[in-house]
């Protein structure tokens, strides 16, 4: 009798079995965003590598108030999948808070589709400059894409601020060589210690939320330094997220702050302490990239190369991306 059950227990339908892991391989920093002016939003993004099930995460960190979605899809090669959330179509993200979908069996390679349908007024909450959208240059809801049955080693995320972030003419972080998965987790006028949101306080948010995240490359400081803060104090917010780096298993590797001479906020004394930013960054820490001595002019090294100022003085253009690109090594 006993071998009998145990028989007909085999023959009974197997169980769904869950991925064991998940690699990120797209993202887009929370950041407070305008409403959506039309409820269905579609999203191409480019994914850091390929997979044969698909989850998405939604985002709603930045907003008091709950967020409804009554509708999401993904699509891949002309196959379009229904998210559900729990089994369900529909969701309720609360405030400070964000979801993530039931998995998907569905083989991604370089895109993905991400449609959303929200009643109008729901607040985008994700910011992605290097993606382009039905309202614009934001994201909505969507916030991170991981994908199971990968062969990537893992990921890099780029940590940094406008620079990293990239705009119109595109990121660095976007043509670097690797065979890591590439997250992007740059914002514009992100600081180091500096202000409401350094990276200091989201680093566990944007940066080391998966255990497949592997390396992580910090380009930043300019905006620390141009609200005055010392360069010491950098290094210390520094040496701080290459302690939670370490402790998550995750080498941190540094890039040097790239020349601004020309840019309003510039003076001598604010120079003096990028100086001495980039000084420490080189004596501390190994495997450094070297952006400052790729991007500066060599008649005037406190400058942009006229080729690569995008016009400002501050921001890297294109063709200056793909020379950081080149640099890096991961």
């Amino acid at each position: 009798m006993l071998a009998l059950l145990l028989v007909c227990g085999a023959c009974g339908a197997p169980e769904r079995s869950e991925p064991s892991r998940w690699l990120p391989v797209w993202q887009a920093v929370p950041s407070i965003s305008a409403s959506v002016p039309d409820q269905h939003v579609r999203t191409t993004v480019n994914l850091g590598a390929a997979g044969t099930s698909v989850r998405i995460h939604l985002s709603n960190l930045m907003s008091d108030e709950p967020v409804r979605i009554e509708q999401a899809s993904v699509t891949a090669d002309g196959q379009t999948r229904q998210l559900t959330f729990g089994d369900s179509r529909v969701v309720t993200i609360g405030p400070r808070e964000e979801v993530y979908s039931d998995t998907v069996p569905l083989t991604v390679t370089k895109t993905l589709e991400i449609s959303t349908y929200a009643p109008t007024g729901t607040p985008c909450q994700a910011r992605a400059n290097r993606n382009r959208t039905s309202v614009g240059s934001y994201v909505c809801l969507a916030s991170r894409v991981d994908v199971a049955g990968f062969t990537a080693p893992g990921a890099v995320v780029m940590f940094g601020d406008s620079i990293t972030e990239g705009g119109p003419e595109g990121n660095w972080p976007s043509l670097v060589q690797t065979d890591l998965a590439i997250l992007n987790a740059g914002i514009i006028g992100n600081g180091v210690v500096h202000g409401d949101d350094p990276m200091t306080a989201r680093v566990f948010r944007d940066v080391l939320h998966s255990s497949e995240v592997r390396k992580v490359v910090l380009l930043g400081g300019i905006n620390d330094i141009q609200h005055d803060v010392s360069a010491d104090d950098v290094i210390r917010g520094v040496h701080a997220i290459q302690m939670q780096c370490k402790n998550r298993g995750a080498q941190l590797i540094m890039g040097t702050v790239t020349p601004w001479r020309g840019w309003k906020n510039w003076s001598e004394e604010r120079e003096r302490q990028r100086q001495r930013l980039n000084e420490q960054i080189r004596a501390e820490f190994p495997d450094v990239i070297d952006f400052d001595a790729a991007v500066r002019d060599p008649a005037d090294p406190l400058r942009l190369r006229p080729e690569f100022d995008s016009g400002d003085h501050l921001h890297p253009n294109a063709a200056a991306f793909g020379a950081m690109a080149r640099l890096v090594r991961v």
